[in-house]
């Protein structure tokens, strides 16, 4: 199963006052061969260096190869301002909350700095995935890393119930402000990441019950 996310940012033109480009735009990402789900949510605000949307898709595990994909997807976005996209595989995951509706889907993006050592990028995945033990409120989560070399290295990935749970415990918990955000500050000696897109927006139901059930069954 192969799981891609963008980062979609709008001509300034269609966000001030232009028709709505969603539907139009869903309709040529849902031509993609191989595609069994796609997910599309406006940002919130909030959301840091990121596009004005968050696109997830989800690749049957016989769709054709990726160039092709890339190929599809960089004409279906036509005329899209900017594109920031990612493939990447999970590494770990889990669920409390299969079933959750109307809910906050929440994506960071992140790029690890290049002479860090593989130790330390060990130690911030597994702090990542302590998160959930800490914070209730994550309901679901998944962290992964990407798979060709670019902009991004890893994907860090939750849904909330509401964006207050994200908003409030998440960034604002003790576990987050005293182990997690050494990784990602400069000032600290354990500093490994340098760079972050930090996006957030409406979830209509699980993406990530859904891309669990569908590797089950093709399993």
């Amino acid at each position: 199963m192969r799981l891609e996310t963008a980062q979609l940012r709008l001509h300034a033109a269609i966000c001030d006052g232009m028709p709505d480009p969603v539907p139009a735009l869903l309709d040529r990402v849902e031509r993609l061969p191989g595609l069994h789900r796609v997910a599309l949510g406006r940002n919130l605000t909030g959301s840091w260096g990121a596009g004005d949307y968050t696109l997830d898709l989800q690749f049957k595990p016989y769709s054709p190869g990726a160039q092709a994909n890339a190929a599809g997807l960089a004409a279906a976005l036509d005329g899209i301002a900017t594109v920031d996209h990612v493939a990447y595989r999970a590494i770990a995951d889990g669920m409390r909350a299969p079933q959750l509706r109307d809910g906050t889907w929440r994506t960071l993006m992140f790029r690890v700095r290049p002479d860090a050592p593989p130790w330390q990028v060990h130690a911030l995945e597994q702090d990542l995935l302590r998160m959930p033990a800490y914070m209730p409120a994550i309901r679901n989560w998944r962290l992964a890393r990407v798979l060709w070399p670019g902009t991004w290295t890893h994907v860090w990935q939750q849904e909330f119930a509401s964006a207050d749970d994200l908003l409030g415990e998440y960034l604002m918990h003790p576990f987050h402000w005293g182990r997690v955000d050494r990784w990602f500050d400069p000032e600290f000696p354990e500093w490994t990441v340098e760079a972050i897109c930090h996006a957030f927006c409406p979830l209509a139901t699980s993406l990530i019950a859904s891309h669990n059930h569908k590797e089950e069954s093709a399993s």
